[in-house]
């Protein structure tokens, strides 16, 4: 009997320790959503949406050009939603 009772308590350390992990994880998630929904900057400001394209791979290439030097060129671009 005392090893069923030893079982048993080890079962419950174990259900709490995963229920005490699975919470903080999921505080971590739930602060790091909270965080970015109040701190993220209009990431809508980098690229105005009233750019034409050929201003915005003006934009572009001379930041590239400024990173990699000179030689650097685009070849292709697209917008990721």
């Amino acid at each position: 009997m005392e090893s069923v009772s030893n079982l048993s308590v080890l079962f419950n350390i174990l259900f709490n320790g995963m229920a005490t992990v699975f919470i903080v994880l999921f505080l971590v998630y739930l602060l790091g959503k909270i965080i970015i929904y109040f701190f993220d900057s209009n990431s809508n400001t980098i690229i105005d949406n009233n750019y034409n394209n050929s201003n915005l791979e003006n934009t572009i290439s001379q930041k590239i050009k400024e990173v990699a030097g000179d030689d650097a060129k685009i070849i292709s671009f697209r917008k990721l939603d």
